[in-house]
């Protein structure tokens, strides 16, 4: 009996990331880069490099972002790398903590987040 109906295409799934993600499934927030409005989110996934998080309310975001994480208390600079509503990649561009936050906007919204 030949054996070419069971050999199977081997799987040509290469992963790009620079750091490898961790699943986990913690509470942030994504806030516009002035803090003019903010969105609960649930991180699924994280690396040093960036995030996939699932949004509480799915709208339109602009291409750049903070990602509020509360867990660790950082506060990352990103941009969105792709969305599929409900969720949306993030790829890390700076990285601060809550207490060296750069912007009196970003305080505002760290303040009113962790309330």
């Amino acid at each position: 009996m030949p054996l070419l109906g069971l050999i199977r295409a081997k799987d040509t799934h290469v992963d790009r990331r620079a750091s490898p993600r961790r699943r986990v499934n913690w509470g942030s927030f994504i806030a516009l880069l002035d803090g003019s409005h903010w969105i609960k989110c649930q991180t699924r996934d994280i690396s040093a490099g960036g995030a996939r998080v699932a949004l509480d309310e799915p709208r339109g975001l602009p291409p750049a972002v903070w990602f509020l994480d509360m867990r660790n208390r950082l506060a990352y600079e990103g941009r969105i790398a792709w969305q599929r509503s409900p969720e949306i990649g993030l790829e890390f561009l700076k990285v601060h903590r809550f207490a060296d936050a750069p912007s009196d906007a970003l305080r505002r919204v760290i303040e009113t987040v962790s309330q």
